[in-house]
């Protein structure tokens, strides 16, 4: 199918197409799972590298018996909102690899339920392949070698047809590394080189490794959100009783599909942390620094980063700075030693950045540094809301939240007297649970911002002056 089918109507938000859920036995039966179907779970979250599931399921022909279900089986889907035309960017198509069976219990004396635990099949075969290897040269190269080799699968291994695809992000890399790999699985040698992936355009060493619905991503963070900034995926808006939000009413431009405002209105939000300046100090979030020699030269620097003066440095969901002027805090709160040796590692390199030999690998010194401090920008200000689902969403999209201001407002209220105009911005999905059940669609979505539409105090606050 192709083209959009006449006869499908988008009328309710989440009303989801199952053009396909089939489970496929050891011994390749295929045995359709629709009519069998209480609740289809899928989660994915750009902090682990591979998507998994359950699936509930009502079996009154003793189907877990009669093919000896315990795992291994593949379980397929393919998930299309109504309407929606039948291309890979619009829907969630893939087969996954059973591994547990839980909550088992009897319904009636000829039937029962239980829940099939699944996970993508390279998360299965990735603990049965270690690597005991050396890797030198460029971390975009490695990259690619390692997926290419050990881990990329089709997305339907039965049909052999289509490969899953890794989308490797802010290149070409600047970064060497020599290392050895210990054993390690394919996913641990993909995260170890996150810490140490050195992008074309960004500083700081925030790559990550995970894996959406639509492909596997090797990417730093400040990549995906600035090529979105300008084109947004979605406009998601929150509306309170008697309050009329305009949907996609604040002039920026969305690429995603136009299903209007009702399929995207929030059904639930819930905001568990805006702010903690404790957390903030402890975690080494608002200002922390790294001490690194270098056994050979006999060099050594000191690097500090602070939350406000450095903030220009990193991209970020919005410009403004979300931590306020004024709060105290110190670069030793977190400090970091690193050893290198420019000389037993010179192709990788582990030099100091601007030392003697100037051949360097600058996250090898910042990784440590940039990286929790990057990383820690993403606990605050962190949403958790239930919206109607959609099938061409994946995380690492970045959307923008309509919140309303708690004032009042006058009758003839404009967009911008409505929403709030800290609060409302560009957010960051890290994590979805997609639930489908026999009452709809709905995606729980975490969402983060990292920047405020407008910073809290003056810029320059005289913190840390007399220390940088």
């Amino acid at each position: 199918m192709t083209d959009i089918k006449s006869e499908e109507n988008l009328q309710q938000p989440g009303q989801l197409i199952i053009d396909e859920l089939f489970l496929t036995t050891r011994d390749m039966h295929e045995h359709d799972l629709v009519g069998h179907l209480i609740e289809l779970n899928i989660y994915e979250d750009v902090w682990n590298p591979h998507i998994h599931g359950t699936v509930l399921v009502n079996d009154a022909i003793n189907l877990i018996g009669s093919y000896g279900i315990g795992g291994g089986e593949l379980i397929t889907m393919k998930l299309r909102t109504a309407t929606y035309e039948d291309v890979p960017d619009n829907v969630i198509d893939k087969s996954f690899q059973v591994y547990s069976i839980n909550n088992r219990s009897l319904t009636t004396d000829r039937a029962q339920t239980y829940e099939l635990g699944f996970m993508s099949i390279e998360g299965i075969s990735d603990a049965a392949i270690p690597i005991s290897k050396r890797y030198t040269g460029n971390t975009q190269d490695i990259v690619e070698d390692i997926y290419e080799e050990y881990m990329q699968e089709y997305r339907r291994p039965v049909e052999a047809k289509e490969k899953a695809t890794l989308v490797i992000g802010d290149t070409p890399h600047a970064s060497n590394v020599n290392y050895i790999s210990n054993f390690w699985t394919p996913a641990q040698n993909l995260q170890y080189l996150t810490k140490y992936a050195q992008g074309n355009q960004h500083v700081g060493s925030d790559f990550v490794f995970y894996e959406s619905n639509k492909s596997y991503y090797f990417t730093s963070l400040q990549q995906l959100i600035s090529v979105q900034k300008e084109q947004l995926f979605e406009e998601y808006v929150y509306s309170t009783p008697g309050l009329e939000v305009p949907h996609r009413g604040g002039g920026d431009t969305f690429i995603g599909i136009n299903l209007g405002k009702k399929h995207c209105t929030i059904e639930d939000l819930k905001i568990p942390r805006t702010i903690d300046t404790l957390d903030g100090v402890d975690s080494g979030y608002y200002s922390q620094s790294v001490r690194a020699y270098d056994l050979f030269t006999k060099e050594r620097i000191e690097t500090y980063v602070d939350v406000r003066e450095d903030f220009e440095s990193f991209v970020h969901t919005d410009d403004g700075i979300p931590v306020p002027s004024g709060t105290p805090r110190s670069p030793y709160s977190q400090m970091g030693i690193k050893l290198l040796n420019s000389f037993a590692y010179g192709s990788t390199p582990q030099g100091i950045p601007g030392g003697k030999l100037k051949t360097t690998n600058a996250a090898v010194v910042n990784n440590t540094l940039f990286r929790a401090n990057y990383f820690n920008s993403f606990k605050d200000y962190t949403f958790e809301m239930d919206v109607p689902g959609r099938t061409d969403i994946e995380v690492g999209k970045l959307i923008k939240l309509a919140y309303p201001k708690a004032v009042d407002k006058p009758a003839d209220a404009t967009y911008d007297d409505i929403v709030d105009d800290v609060l409302t911005g560009a957010y960051l999905i890290t994590a979805i649970r997609h639930k489908i059940d026999r009452i709809g669609y709905v995606m729980k979505m975490e969402i983060v911002k990292n920047g405020l539409a407008k910073s809290i105090g003056i810029v320059d606050d005289g913190v840390n002056d007399d220390i940088k």
